[in-house]
């Protein structure tokens, strides 16, 4: 991926569940009214086959989701004209040290180098669901389904493109669930969804890879 890895918190209907009596209390007395959005930044990219560094110390965890691919300049697209931007959909592992807030996602916790592995890219147009299953040394550890997001794909779309022009090679990482799966040191971690290609990396200790 040569563009910008844009992602977004509390898009799984799950999250928004979890953090329901959160979102009553100072500071902010109730929930985003807008999608809440951080940036996986180049050093997190790596490709299928790569491996995951696991630094020392820290809990990991896997997110499978899918990545939304943009495939020209799109800037203030209504969510009707926002499929016509897309060059497709590829999976992609939103790895993470676990959280405890969810205006601000943390820094450290989302751009640890090496975590965002994306796979191929497909020409999915997403008409029905797709079931995003991840598989840890070869037994299935985590599931879901994009029925249950808060905003889909082409809603997020408008909603990021609203205030920043996105370029062709852009990436949206369109969410996962509050419950993931963890990582470590030795596992082999594949992301499966019908009609895409898998997604497959190895997790090792950072500085022993």
């Amino acid at each position: 991926m040569k563009g910008t890895v844009f992602a977004v918190a509390l898009n799984h209907q799950s999250q928004i569940t979890h953090w329901h009596e959160a979102f009553g209390q100072a500071p902010y007395k109730t929930p985003p009214k807008t999608p809440v959005w951080f940036i996986k930044p180049r050093n997190t990219l790596i490709n299928s086959g790569d491996n995951i560094l696991h630094p020392a110390g820290e809990t990991v965890k896997s997110g499978a989701t899918l990545a939304l691919i943009i495939g020209k300049d799109a800037r203030k697209v209504s969510q009707a004209e926002a499929k016509n931007y897309i060059a497709g959909f590829a999976l992609a592992n939103e790895v993470s040290l676990p959280e405890d807030s969810f205006y601000r996602p943390a820094i450290k916790a989302k751009c640890c180098d090496s975590f965002c592995p994306i796979g191929e890219m497909t020409t999915a147009t997403l008409t029905s669901p797709v079931e995003i299953i991840t598989l840890i040394n070869g037994k299935e550890a985590d599931r879901w389904s994009t029925k249950d997001l808060v905003r889909d794909a082409y809603e997020l779309v408008a909603a990021l493109s609203e205030f920043a022009t996105l370029k062709a090679g852009d990436v949206i990482l369109i969410g996962t669930p509050h419950q993931r799966a963890t990582i470590q040191p030795g596992d082999q971690v594949v992301i499966q969804a019908e009609g895409f290609p898998s997604l497959s990396n190895q997790v090792v200790a950072a500085g022993g890879q």
